[in-house]
């Protein structure tokens, strides 16, 4: 019986640092509009201001969370912590996903409640600060669309950001219709459509960290294919306990028992196994138990399995 471990981590603490510088900076300019928006939503009565400043909150409470995470998960591995504390960044995204469904839902019932009774709104100051949010949001959205294809924490940030950035457009086309009609019922419309907006993009992120706290096959991988290959490999007989699961975005970690032929080189399998999971499956984590079967004193049952 013999093991092989490949462990190729890339660019994963390079995509790290990068998030977190990231993420600061759009925390910084994120809270501090926050509060703008606050006094910019009390001074004009919307309602429109006030849930951007609400989804700004919510963006600044999961920066903060996704910074603590990213902090966290470069903590090194121990005996009771194995993998280390990658899954941080996961339980981070997925408690980000559950307070923005939060927000939304907050938003679109005091979007109801003010239909009844449409308050009176300054529009010209609202759509100066509508204005400052969506330069504020704009910026975010650059920084942080570069790592949110790598990282489901850094995903998180990048919509709730871009959950903003919608939010500024609305509230403009709010001012701008309430300035020139009168019709001050847009204001908790468009507070309702800021609370709708975020919730398909967050439920999935929500589906994707509970597919991987619940070690599910990672997206893009083909199991039966990875096994396929596997087998093809001349010497190779057999493949099982095949695992591939995510440890944390940008992670995807590769275990199984292989059958081998007793006269084939170990070492040269393990290789080739190795060299496909990497270039055609993109696993650079696998560990592989090797078993051995003597092929030529029992012909019949070292028949490969298809």
């Amino acid at each position: 019986m013999s093991h092989e471990h490949n462990h190729n981590h890339g660019d994963f603490a390079a995509l790290r640092k990068k998030n977190k510088t990231a993420m600061k900076t759009v925390l910084a300019l994120t809270f501090t509009f926050m509060a703008v928006e606050v006094v910019g939503g009390l001074y004009t009565g919307s309602l429109a201001l006030i849930a951007d400043a609400g989804h700004m909150l919510g963006d600044s409470a999961g920066l903060m969370l996704a910074l603590f995470a990213v902090w966290f998960a470069a903590k090194p591995p121990s005996k009771r912590k194995t993998f280390g504390y990658y899954r941080t960044e996961i339980l981070a995204a997925l408690v980000n996903g559950l307070v923005l469904i939060g927000l939304s839902l907050y938003i679109l019932y005091e979007a109801y409640q003010r239909f009844t009774n449409p308050p009176e709104i300054l529009t010209g100051p609202m759509l100066l600060v509508a204005v400052g949010g969506l330069i504020v949001n704009l910026i975010g959205v650059k920084l942080l669309s570069d790592s949110s294809d790598g990282s489901l924490n850094a995903k998180a940030a990048y919509l709730e950001v871009m959950s903003d950035l919608l939010g500024s457009v609305a509230v403009i086309a709010a001012s701008l219709i309430i300035m020139f009609t009168g019709w001050t019922i847009v204001d908790p419309i468009v507070s309702g459509v800021i609370g709708l907006m975020i919730l398909p993009r967050t439920w999935k992120l929500i589906k994707d960290c509970v597919h991987i706290l619940m070690e599910g096959t990672p997206n893009g991988v083909n199991l039966e294919k990875l096994q396929s290959s596997i087998v093809a490999v001349e010497g190779v007989l057999d493949v099982h306990d095949l695992h591939v699961w995510t440890i944390t975005s940008g992670r995807d970690a590769l275990t199984a028992h292989v059958l081998i032929d007793e006269a084939a080189d170990t070492d040269i399998l393990l290789a080739k196994i190795s060299k496909i999971a990497q270039e055609e499956f993109g696993l650079h984590h696998s560990t592989l138990q090797v078993e051995q079967k003597n092929c030529k004193s029992d012909e019949a049952s070292c028949a490969k399995v298809t």
